[in-house]
């Protein structure tokens, strides 16, 4: 797929997630990536796809950007703040990550 990363602020050509987990690590680690979660989060509920809904967060954040708001995100005048929903994937997906590091941290010592 071809989308602008908000994270990286550059558009690229990427392989497109398989999962929704997928998709939220590939819009974490900026510090508005609450947002850019909390955006895709309210995509995806609304019945949009994964690819569509990472290539229009990712578009969203572009147009803000530029300050270069499309009619459809009138009522976003305001800056949008992250919804709960999107510190709480942002957390379990480095608790996982974590928990990952850890287990291979403990196996290493096992063996040595």
């Amino acid at each position: 797929m071809y989308w602008y990363n908000p994270t990286t602020h550059a558009s690229e050509g990427v392989a497109a997630p398989a999962n929704d987990d997928e998709a939220v690590r590939m819009l974490a680690g900026h510090p508005d990536s609450a947002r850019f979660v909390s955006g895709y989060v309210e995509l995806r509920l609304s019945g949009a796809p994964i690819e569509r809904a990472l290539v229009l967060e990712g578009h969203e954040e572009r147009l803000r950007e530029h300050e270069l708001a499309p009619a459809r995100l009138a009522w976003r005048e305001r800056p949008r703040r992250p919804s709960a929903i999107g510190y709480e994937l942002l957390v379990a997906q480095r608790l996982e990550e974590e928990g990952k590091d850890r287990r291979k941290g403990h196996r290493f010592r096992a063996r040595a």
